[in-house]
């Protein structure tokens, strides 16, 4: 159970090929990864993989049809 009073932190979100090349990248505020990875509205064509980083260290990474399965769910 979240509380009302949960507090966030600043993520940020990057979409990554498959040659390691940063495509995209968007810092976010929310409450978890997760949360941060569903606040991503779409993905960049050549994504391999988004990854999520709090304070430069990786807190979660997925591959684009999880996201797309799991995460986005639509």
């Amino acid at each position: 159970m979240t509380s009302e009073f949960a507090t966030t932190n600043v993520y940020t979100i990057r979409q990554i090929d498959s040659h390691k090349t940063v495509l995209s990248e968007k810092q976010v505020e929310a409450v978890s990864s997760e949360a941060a990875a569903k606040q991503l509205k779409q993905v960049v064509d050549e994504t391999d993989k988004i990854e999520v980083t709090l304070n430069g260290e990786t807190v979660n990474e997925m591959g684009v049809s999880y996201w797309k399965q799991r995460i986005r769910r639509r």
